[in-house]
């Protein structure tokens, strides 16, 4: 118990030494903006859809299966794969965060 209740403590310390870090109001810069928006139109317009119903809207796998005619399980292989080709984007040498 005392393993868990340390644990526990140190990610809440490091969480409370990012929060200063992050944007006021959750707002990013306009650099951040473009590169999310130039990572999205590179996708594959299925996995784009999936990914802004997922992460944008906030739909559940299933009704973004409906939506799509998928069915879950493939929602979340072209949500997977659209979320490893965002990051290889957005951390290329050329658009270092």
């Amino acid at each position: 118990l005392y393993l868990d209740y340390k644990k526990k403590q140190s990610r809440m310390e490091l969480q409370g030494e990012y929060e200063h870090q992050r944007p006021a109001g959750g707002h990013h810069s306009p650099d951040l903006q473009r590169i999310l928006h130039l990572a999205l139109q590179r996708l594959p317009e299925i996995q784009k859809t999936v990914v802004l119903l997922r992460d944008y809207e906030g739909y559940s796998y299933d009704e973004i299966g409906e939506i799509t005619s998928l069915n879950a399980s493939q929602v979340k292989v072209y949500i997977y794969r659209a979320r490893v080709a965002l990051k290889e984007f957005i951390v290329s040498p050329d658009h270092v965060l």
